[in-house]
């Protein structure tokens, strides 16, 4: 291979070089678990964050309780995300067992999650509800006095965290009553963030993560709310999974070929959503950094009988709703497969009837494309640390973040990289690597297969071949940590990746 060509191939891939590094050219709005604190050594934490690549972090969730307060989740972990760790020279016995909103005098100065984000120059939300917490909505919503009550304890998570809004996650308003209370509560939360902006010194957001079927989408005065929010938060997931009778795809793009719902689609929830009179920027449609996984009685596949039971075998940690970095460590224990019309992936047991929805960078590339097509404001993530690619070679860091980069490259960059048929379609893990690396093959090659690995300086350090099976394994033990570029030639197909060592 001449010097010329070894050029070309580098400078093809060196604009994924800056993917880290530019910053959001739409709204990113990244839900932050604060339950995942507690995962991998504490992976995530305040000050793993990469912010740069988010506008918004929205820390989950909050309690709303009977009498309108509202109380933390986790007195322990929430205490020590959003104010910094506890100092236990001032801090009373128990305070890490009490579910108040916690205080700042009992905490190391200047490590607030806010602190981080600001630094980071992102914005900083708490979300109040989600699944778990939102019994109580119904009746804060209908009463006046609990309404005011609760507009109360927001703000005071605003002033005592330094939030820069709330977002609300009712799941889900399901009557005419709640519909019109809804509204009425909105308002009131709007009205008391407006009043402590002067104290803040900034403007407070509002938003709300709604719900993406269209009874969901019903159950909202679209038309009334709209002035009142920032913006909409779509959860265009979770449109299938165990609680069906058959299996299908956790958040396809487009409709499902068998076993369609209605309005089951990130498309068709968001073009529902834009029929009501929502303005298309003041939408932010969900992209999942998780999937589904379903178990059959039968051989797996889309649109089979499922038990009714997930894949706890291999996701157990996950309770079956494994995250993608989960995802990516068994992923040769699966065959792969791409659904063309709902544009998304999903896998299949080799050994295990066991069938995984979820998302890779290639489905998050084409859900990028779409909401750049429909000009809406961005894209929600449910949730950060989904993509948190842990540094083998050196534990408690964070080597790499696929799917966020990829979302954010296709915003700043149009419809960019977007795999056509000429692209050879492989799956190389683990990466970043430690000692070796594996190649994957998702398509039947009848060609010979050429692996070349080059440096920084276009400079070939291993080039081999293989032909005769769907998997090859690239030992890098000699190689020095460093950045290098993988390419994977079969005839006139190619594929390019980034190592990391």
């Amino acid at each position: 291979m001449n010097s010329k060509k070894i050029l070309l191939i580098f400078l093809q891939i060196l604009p994924l070089l800056s993917i880290a590094q530019q910053p959001p050219c739409r709204e990113v709005v990244g839900y932050y678990a604060g339950w995942q604190w507690y995962d991998r050594n504490k992976l995530m934490n305040p000050q793993s964050v990469p912010y740069s690549k988010y506008t918004v972090l929205t820390y989950a969730f909050f309690q709303p309780q009977p009498d309108g307060t509202i109380k933390i989740s986790d007195p322990w972990g929430d205490k020590n995300q959003l104010l910094g760790p506890i100092n236990w020279s001032t801090a009373p016995a128990g305070y890490d067992t009490q579910y108040d909103f916690g205080n700042a005098a009992y905490h190391q100065p200047n490590q607030k999650l806010s602190d981080y984000a600001h630094q980071g120059g992102c914005k900083l939300m708490v979300s109040v509800g989600g699944w778990t917490y939102s019994t109580h909505f119904p009746a804060i919503a209908a009463s006046p006095s609990l309404r005011a009550t609760f507009a109360h304890d927001c703000n005071s998570m605003v002033k005592l965290y330094g939030l820069d809004g709330i977002d609300i996650d009712w799941e889900y308003p399901g009557t005419a009553t709640d519909k019109q209370n809804y509204t009425i509560l909105l308002q009131q939360l709007r009205d008391s963030l407006d009043a402590i902006e002067p104290q803040m010194g900034r403007e407070l957001m509002l938003t709300i993560a709604a719900g993406a079927s269209p009874s969901h989408i019903s159950y909202v005065e679209w038309n009334n709310v709209m002035s009142i929010l920032d913006f909409v938060n779509m959860m265009t997931y979770d449109f299938y999974g165990t609680w069906d009778n058959f299996t299908n795809h956790n958040a396809p793009l487009n409709p499902v070929t068998s076993g369609a719902q209605p309005g089951f689609s990130c498309s068709e929830a968001v073009n529902n959503l834009l029929a009501q009179g929502v303005p298309a920027d003041k939408i932010t449609m969900g992209v999942a950094f998780y999937g589904r996984s379903q178990m059959t009685p039968g051989a797996p596949d889309v649109y089979v009988t499922s038990t009714g039971q997930a894949d706890n075998g291999h996701f157990g940690a996950d309770e079956g709703t494994p995250l993608y970095y989960n995802i990516m460590s068994v992923i040769d224990e699966f065959d792969y497969h791409w659904d063309n019309n709902a544009q998304v992936p999903y896998l299949t047991g080799k050994t295990t009837n066991s069938f995984v929805s979820y998302d890779d960078e290639t489905s998050i590339e084409l859900k990028a494309a779409f909401i750049n097509t429909k000009a809406l404001r961005g894209a929600i993530i449910w949730e950060i640390s989904g993509d948190y690619i842990e540094n083998t070679a050196n534990p408690g860091t964070i080597a790499s973040t696929p799917l966020i980069d990829r979302l954010n490259y296709t915003f700043c960059n149009g419809n960019v990289g977007i795999p056509e048929p000429d692209i050879l379609k492989v799956k190389v893990y683990p990466n970043p690597v430690s000692q070796k690396t594996g190649i994957f093959l998702k398509e039947e090659v009848k060609e010979k297969l050429v692996v070349t690995l080059f440096d920084l300086n276009g400079n070939i350090l291993i080039q081999d071949n293989f032909e005769g099976k769907d998997y090859y394994i690239l030992d890098m033990n000699e190689i020095s940590q460093g950045i290098y570029f993988l390419k994977i030639e079969a005839g006139d197909k190619t594929y390019t990746e980034k190592l990391i060592k």
